[in-house]
């Protein structure tokens, strides 16, 4: 259950922060005090009655809030991933990935 909390307040705050929100904004938006909305990022609470609200307050679907699989690696680790990953992957997924990626840009 810790790695869960860790993560779900990685999540929260990767999004909060994407969104230029501060934790008093948020704290505002949800009805809670800073601290707790700290406490939550930090990992050291779960916030599971409030869920619903926060998602709301960050206007994400709780389904996205609770997507934190890739807040399990680093930067460097994902990178890894992904170039690893190339060596084994076909032209055409090659050629796929090639105009994803040229589309980011």
């Amino acid at each position: 259950m810790n790695e869960v909390k860790k993560l779900l307040g990685k999540r929260i705050k990767e999004i909060r922060t994407s969104k230029k929100m501060t934790q008093e904004q948020l704290a505002e938006k949800t009805g809670l005090e800073q601290r707790n909305i700290s406490y939550i990022e930090k990992g050291i609470t779960f916030p599971s009655q409030y869920l619903l609200k926060l998602s709301e307050a960050l206007d994400v679907s709780i389904a996205e809030l609770l997507d934190f699989e890739h807040c399990r690696f680093t930067i460097d680790e994902m990178k890894e991933y992904i170039s690893k990953s190339l060596q084994c992957i076909s032209d055409k997924e090659i050629t796929t990935l090639f105009r994803f990626v040229k589309a980011m840009k």
